[in-house]
């Protein structure tokens, strides 16, 4: 019987942990958490902790035996907290929170703002939202009232401007307080490159930071933008606008990736492809999936159920020869032949050979693998790192 440990690692959703970053990346094993590097899977920090959070300006929040304290990149104690909790490191200060209220701390774990508010949260462009009598407002770096409470929801200042809700509708401020943007809508984002998302009786526009619109408030669904346009959505076909709110990629996809570096993924008919800023298919609708695009341009495509490499231009790099089991995780995808699983890397090539009766994906550096009824860690380059003997 097949003795199955199970390495779970926690993956967050900010770009901070993207790639191959040094960043110490939270990581769970057993019982206990602690940090590993991104890229090689190498253990930064062990794993000696209850909970664990992100790093932020170089301080992570940890929680052991009960009671938590911020470390820095080496596992070294920076800050024994002695709040009730707190949040992590913007701009210098952590929100904590002490018999029910919320002030702030800096990197020395120094009070700065007495824990008199309701809620408070991460500063951004030297302001951040604070809850007292029930109504949001902002504080300065001095704990000073700004912008008095008064709105029944704020987000942080983005661009100069911040996203406030009185009588139940979205609008935007200045940095004096000042109503820029009538609340008009049920939704609003933060701004990006002088433009907005917005959203009015569960349909979706674009407006400038004048209110203007730009993108009328008809579409099924607006994305962030990226890459200078934003996906966008109406009936069930999609398209691409820009920060005009011009549609330059008219409503003809069933389905868009976001653009980057200049390209976008589509799909049509259940096939995919790749298009530019133009909407020329510069990978025609011929798979039945694509990866992401490499940095020299080539990409992993499946084609009749096989694994192959090509170029931007389509042409065939690695032939189709892996069978497919699972998509690529941290460019290295579990391929099988003969019974046997190994695994394939984004050029096409057998990057850790045909060895193991079982594999799952890489995470962060590490994956499981089954050998001969017995189950250990390997690393990106096969070499085994846990349960070895």
């Amino acid at each position: 019987m097949v003795f199955v440990v199970r390495l779970l690692i926690l993956i967050f959703l900010s770009v901070a942990f993207s790639g191959f970053s040094q960043t110490p990346v939270p990581y769970k094993w057993g019982e206990k958490y602690g940090y590993i590097d991104a890229g090689t899977g190498k253990v930064l920090i062990n794993p000696i902790y209850d909970k664990v959070y992100p790093f932020s300006e170089g301080r992570a929040l940890v929680y052991r035996l009960g009671k938590g304290s911020f470390i820095d990149a080496t596992g070294s104690i920076k800050i024994i907290l002695k709040y009730d909790s707190a949040l992590s490191f913007t701009e210098g200060y952590s929100a904590v929170k002490l018999a029910g209220n919320w002030g702030y701390m800096d990197k020395l774990g120094t009070l700065k703002i007495p824990t008199k508010f309701e809620q408070a949260f991460p500063f951004s462009e030297g302001m951040a939202v604070i809850k007292k009598t029930g109504k949001f407002g902002y504080i300065d770096k001095a704990g000073k009232e700004i912008i008095l409470p008064q709105f029944e929801y704020a987000l942080e200042f983005s661009n100069g401007l911040a996203v406030i809700k009185k009588n139940g509708k979205s609008g935007y401020i200045n940095t004096t307080g000042k109503l820029v943007i009538t609340p008009i809508y049920d939704k609003a984002g933060n701004f990006y490159n002088g433009v907005a998302v917005v959203s009015l009786n569960n349909k979706y526009g674009i407006i400038d930071n004048t209110g203007k619109v730009s993108l009328p408030v008809e579409q099924d669904w607006v994305s962030v933008f990226n890459d200078g346009l934003v996906r966008v959505k109406k009936g069930e076909l999609w398209g691409f606008a820009n920060t005009s709110g011009l549609m330059l990629i008219p409503f003809i996809y069933d389905w868009v990736a976001d653009f980057q570096d200049g390209y976008a993924k589509v799909k049509k008919n259940n096939k995919y492809g790749y298009i530019d800023k133009a909407g020329t298919l510069v990978i025609p609708l011929d798979y039945q999936w694509l990866e992401d695009l490499n940095a020299d341009g080539t990409l992993m495509a499946v084609k009749s159920g096989y694994w192959g490499c090509i170029g931007k231009e389509n042409e065939v790099i690695a032939p189709f020869k892996y069978k497919v089991t699972r998509p690529f995780s941290e460019d290295l995808a579990v391929v099988t032949l003969g019974g046997k699983y190994g695994y394939l890397d984004k050029k096409g090539k057998l990057a850790i050979p045909f060895l193991y009766d079982y594999a799952y994906d890489m995470v962060n550096g590490w994956a499981e693998v089954v050998k001969a009824e017995r189950t250990l860690f390997i690393d990106r380059h096969g070499n085994c790192v846990k349960y070895c003997e």
